[in-house]
């Protein structure tokens, strides 16, 4: 009976998308170590979108949850001059979440090409 009574609970657990409830959900923030401020900025994962709004040149975000893990890379969308801007990534084919559980993105804009350069990567924890 016990162990039936423990299969209906993971069984539960499971359905409930709670398969590990010790398991901490990865997070990212983002440094603008530009010299201009980024707009509405939002980073694009395969199946995730994190939104971060405005970033002024040389501010930091606070962490964001990032469901499904974070990258070494990403896409982006951002506006310039009222403009939206969806910059992709060409190719995702290899690539996974990073292992860790607090990321730091370090970007900046140019904004002569409304491009957003992922500067570097590090991993926090």
């Amino acid at each position: 009976m016990a162990i039936r009574n423990f299969r209906a609970i993971v069984l539960s657990f499971v359905l409930a998308g709670c398969t590990s409830a010790h398991e901490p959900i990865p997070r990212l923030r983002v440094i603008n170590s530009g010299q201009v401020s980024i707009q509405k900025l939002t980073v694009l994962f395969p199946e995730d979108a994190i939104n971060f709004g405005d970033i002024s040149a040389g501010g930091t975000t606070e962490y964001r949850e990032v469901p499904r893990g974070v990258y070494r890379y990403s896409a982006y969308q951002f506006q310039m001059s009222g403009e939206t801007i969806t910059q992709p990534v060409i190719d995702w084919v290899g690539e996974g979440p990073m292992v860790g559980t607090r990321f730091t993105y370090k970007v900046e804009i140019d904004p002569r090409v409304s491009f957003v350069r992922l500067v570097n990567v590090t991993k926090d924890e």
